[in-house]
This record gives C-alpha cells, structure tokens and sequence, in this order.
C-alpha cells in the first residue's frame, strides 16, 4: 500500500506542475510518469483535490507506514492544498502562505538588531562616510571575476567537496558543474538533475566578493543544496525505495530545512580557524586577493548574514502593508545597508519568492537551535542530510532537548551505511 502511496503522490505533484511550471523543482522518477503528466495536460483542480484527500486518508490508514515518513507526506499533502486553493483562485496572505505552505510563521524582525549589526560593521569598516558607502567599498575591494574556470572558483569548490566526502555520506559518483547567468532575481540557485548530478547557476549581475563566493558554493553545493538531494536520493530513493523523494517541491515544509542547512552547512563544514587558514594560504591567494585578511572579512560578512532579517520585514512591508517600490527599497537601503542596485535584485527576489523568503532565516535560525542542544553537532547535521524532516519535526526535537528526552532516532537513520 505505502508504494501505492509514493506514485500516487509523485504523480499528484506531477499534475499540479501542469497548472504552476516550476511547482516540481527537481524530478528523478520514473519517465513514464512525467510523460503522462505531460500527456495529460492540465487537468481540473477540483479532480486534484479529490485525489490529494484520498492521498491522505490512504496515509491515515496505512498503520504499516514509518512515522517519519508519515510525517513528511502529512506535511506535503498539507502544503499542496493550500497549493490548490491558491491555483483554485483563493486568495491567501503572505502570513497564511508561510504558514500553510512551510509551516513556518512570518514574523516581523525586531530592528532592534539590525542597530546591532551596524554597530558591528561600523567598527570594522574604516572612513567615516555613510555606512552603506564604506560597506560597499569593503567589499568592492574583496571582489573576484567570476569565471567557471577561475582557479579560486575552482579551488572553492574541490576543498569543500572534499571535505563534505569526508564527512558525510555523499555517494559515490555524485558531481556538480556550475554555470553563469544573468537578469535572475536570486544570487545562485541549484538545479539538481538526478542521478545524483547538479548543475549550479551563479547570477553575475552584480559583483560578488571572495568569501561571499564560498558561501554560495557552500550553499548550493558542498555541503547544501546538492549534497543533501544526493544524499537523499541515494539513501531513501534508490535504498529504502522512497520514491515520494524522486520529487522536490518548490512549496513545500521541506524546503525550509533545506535552506536551513544550505544556510549552515559551511559552518558544518569547517571551524573559524580552519575557515580562516584555508582562506589565507589557497583561496584569496588564488584570487589574487593575498592582502585581505579573512578574519575580517568573516567578520562583515557574518554581520551582513545577520541583516537578512531585513528582507523579511521589507518582504512583510509589500506583501502585507502594500508599500509602493520606493518605500521597500528605501527599507532595504536603510536597514540592510543595500546598494540601490542590491535594493531593487532584492525587491525583485521578494515579488518572486513571496512566503519562500522566510525560509532561509527560519530554516538557519531551526538548525542553529537544535545544534546548540546537540553534544555532538555534527552528527545531527549529518540527520538533516540523510532524512526526511519537518519544520514540526524539528520544533519537537529542540523542544525534547531542552526538556532532557531523547528524541526518535529515525527510521531512514537506523542501519544507514555510509
């Protein structure tokens, strides 16, 4: 019956990228399955939402099923009605949107701490100029040519694969290209292509700095985006025969622990010191970048990071308040220290994403409380990567936490080889 389940999900999900392109993000499945989806056309919402409900009273009444398991699907099915009702032409707010899609709460950031991030950043910016101006120099002195060749590029990306082999459970033959683009509201995006491959596109609109380059690789890449759909694929698809996970969903509760750890994972990766010694001997050298010191640059950038807040709130001002272009750039440039040109990519990225922006600083913020509570981080990192979790799921297991349980260990985790 849970196999019956699996196809009819994926199928499901396969007929409602028929009505939002791009709803699928990634699709590794049976061809035979996408064909007749394709074959099919669009077909009426309302014989998908009798589908979706039938879906879910076969889960109720499959008492055989996992409970971890059971829980992801739950979470989906749950995502995809609100999905339905959008397409179905409900209208929904970006507050109902994050909740009922990602199971997530949008909620205003105090600004309270951005004050604290300007504080920080103008100490280890020189000059006495507006702040946004002496930020932008900063980094403008930190900025690399982004080639897919470039020798720092391609150092970024072998030390960070290395590392992630060594630990964590990448499987064998896995591989990812990267590729520059432009005129995309977001900074780089993964495109995972099954058979455990990604292609990674890099936005070269606007100049990206040294250290922010290891941070997209690390995101999309080693030990993110790509490394956890591989993981992924390879444990509970071709292992456990999970093939509701040959599907990714673009709305979907997964995707916030997805950001979560593609948000975290260089941390994951490598210590501070470690971070700053490879820097210093390979990566700025390669760049041709001898001179910067990679403390400080950690330092702003990691002060920068804590300015994404302002994206959520700036996100709430549009889709909430309505503010006019003007007003939200304006936001953006203020608290988040952004360039006019950084300001409007980012107001784009808002009127694009919608709720998805608030998965990255919730998704990190998830991930950061629960290794806090874990003795050994690294090890509950490596869960993240290789089982299928909620935002709910991971709520409880900080919450067991702090209270002294200790939580389920998982049925993908149990017996997994390396």
């Amino acid at each position: 019956m849970t196999d019956d389940i699996a196809r009819s999900f994926v199928q499901l999900a396969l007929a409602i990228d028929r009505h939002r392109p791009g709803y699928v993000d990634a699709y590794y499945g049976p061809p035979a399955w996408r064909a007749r989806a394709a074959a099919d056309g669009p077909r009426p919402l309302a014989e998908l939402e009798l589908e979706r409900e039938a879906l879910q009273r076969a889960i109720a009444g499959d008492l055989g099923m996992e409970r971890q398991r059971r829980g992801h699907l739950v979470g989906q099915l749950r995502a995809m009605q609100a999905t339905l009702a959008i397409l179905a032409g409900e209208t929904m707010s970006v507050v109902a949107e994050a909740e009922t899609l990602y199971d997530i709460s949008a909620e205003w950031v105090d600004e309270a701490s951005f004050e604290d991030c300007r504080r920080t950043l103008d100490e280890l910016l020189p000059g006495r100029g507006p702040l946004v101006e002496r930020l932008a120099a900063g980094k403008a002195a930190a900025q690399v040519a982004v080639e897919p060749n470039a020798p720092a590029l391609a150092e970024i990306v072998r030390e960070l694969g290395r590392r992630a082999r060594d630990r964590f459970a990448l499987p064998r033959g896995e591989s990812l290209e990267i590729r520059l683009t432009q005129g995309r509201p977001w900074s780089a995006y993964n495109w995972y292509l099954g058979e455990l491959r990604s292609r990674i596109e890099i936005n070269v609109d606007r100049p990206i700095d040294i250290l922010r380059l290891v941070h997209l690789v690390a995101h999309e890449g080693y030990p993110g985006h790509h490394t956890d759909l591989a993981i992924k694929e390879a444990r509970l698809v071709r292992r456990r025969g999970w093939l509701e996970h040959a599907v990714t969903l673009l709305e979907s509760p997964v995707c916030v622990v997805a950001e979560g750890i593609a948000t975290r994972g260089l941390d994951a990766l490598l210590s501070r010191d470690e971070l700053f010694a490879w820097c210093a001997a390979e990566v700025f050298p390669r760049a041709g970048l001898s001179g910067l010191d990679p403390r400080r640059e950690h330092a702003i950038e990691a002060a920068c990071q804590k300015l994404l807040g302002v994206r959520d709130n700036a996100a709430l001002l549009r889709h909430v308040e309505r503010a006019a272009d003007h007003d939200v750039m304006a936001y953006l440039r203020h608290h988040g220290l952004c360039t006019e040109q950084a300001a409007a990519q980012a107001l784009r990225f808002i009127d694009s994403a919608r709720s998805y922006v608030f998965t990255y600083r919730q998704g990190g913020a998830l991930v950061d409380a629960l290794l806090a509570a874990e003795p050994a981080p690294a090890c509950w990192f490596a869960r993240l990567l290789e089982e299928p979790v909620t935002p709910s799921q991971l709520r409880a297991w900080i919450r067991d936490r702090s209270q002294g349980a200790a939580p389920d260990r998982g049925a993908a985790h149990r017996g997994a080889a390396r």
